[in-house]
Parts: C-alpha cells; sequence; structure tokens
C-alpha cells in the first residue's frame, strides 16, 4: 500500500499546485539508518521468496525487527519535517506488535491466499498467523481492502498511520515556496 499511497500523493501535490523539485530538493538527517532499513526489510522479504536458508532460523525475524528500529530512528531525528510524526507513530506501532510476536507480523488468516496461509503456516516469512496467542491483535495486519486497479491488500493501524504521514509530508513539501521553511505538522 505505500507505493500506491506515495503515487496519490504525488499527484495530489500536483494538483495542489506543488513542484516535485521542492520534493527532490528535502535535506533529510541520517539517511543511512532508512536505507540501511529498507534493504533489511528487502532481504528479510527476498530470503523468504528465494527459501533462502541461513542456517538459523530467527535470522529474518532479527532482520525485520532490527529494521524497525533504524527506520524509526531516522524518522525521530527527521521530525520537524511536515507528517513525519505520524510516520514514526505508524513505525512504532508496527514495531511494538512485530517485536511482541517474535520478529513477525501477525496477519489476519481470513483473507489470505491458500498459498501464503500454507507458507505462514509452514513458519515461513516475515509474518505470522494471528491466534488465540497474538499480542495487540488490534496493531496486526487485520485490515482488509480490495481496490479495482490495485488489488488485494491487508494492512495494520501502523501502516495506515505511515501512509498518512507520507502523504502529508509528500504533499506539504511539494507545496514549499522557495526560502521557505517546512512546518512541523
Amino acid at each position: 500500500m505505500l507505493l500506491e499511497s506515495i503515487v496519490l500523493a504525488v499527484f495530489i501535490g500536483f494538483l495542489a499546485g506543488g513542484k516535485l523539485t521542492t520534493l527532490l530538493e528535502v535535506r533529510v538527517k541520517k539517511v543511512g539508518l532508512l536505507i540501511v532499513g529498507a534493504l533489511l526489510q528487502a532481504v528479510a522479504f527476498w530470503s523468504v521468496k528465494s527459501n533462502l536458508d541461513f542456517g538459523f532460523s530467527g535470522v529474518v525475524p532479527i532482520l525485520h525487527s532490527f529494521s524497525y528500529l533504524l527506520l524509526l530512528g531516522f524518522t525521530v531525528v527527521n521530525r520537524s519535517f511536515p507528517g513525519i510524526s505520524i510516520v514514526s507513530l505508524g513505525i512504532a506501532l508496527n514495531a511494538l506488535v512485530i517485536s511482541l510476536n517474535g520478529g513477525l507480523m501477525p496477519v489476519d488468516p481470513t483473507y489470505l491466499p491458500e498459498a501464503s496461509l500454507r507458507l505462514l503456516q509452514a513458519g515461513t516469512g516475515t509474518h505470522g498467523l494471528v491466534t488465540e496467542m497474538t499480542h495487540l491483535k488490534f496493531l496486526a495486519d487485520i485490515f482488509y481492502s480490495d481496490i479495482p486497479g490495485i488489488g488485494k491488500q491487508l494492512f495494520s493501524l501502523g501502516d495506515v498511520f505511515i501512509d498518512l504521514g507520507i502523504g502529508i509530508f509528500i504533499v506539504r513539501t511539494m507545496r514549499i515556496r522557495n526560502g521557505e521553511a517546512p512546518r512541523k505538522l
């Protein structure tokens, strides 16, 4: 859902008279935290998709959990930008539910395709099934949408805050005039 939210925010930014160049000129702090956090998530997802065996079953959950700490650190040091505090809240909520559930994001099995359900039942991936033992179920991937053209998506409350915050950041930043400082939201 994140990519779709970014595209929608850029579109809204254009409609609101914003310019993509102002977004591209933003100078954030500690961009390395963002890059390494995103890379760790990519490695975790890729290793699951490729059935890569690290020799220790806990590697993927550890990478997944640690990536959220890095992403949270990035958003905290950049909280002065519009919407980034909301992104921080979303990342913190996702990090909390993931860390309390063994490094896996719990997922409501109701809407999962059969193939995904079998993989999660086998203990494969960065996600786990919501069960009676799941901590903080209300923060898990329990919300479902089926948007024409985008497809079926499961998402969490944290994801909603992340997407909303990034949308605010993009639209407000695109609308900044030359020399104007971005305001916090």
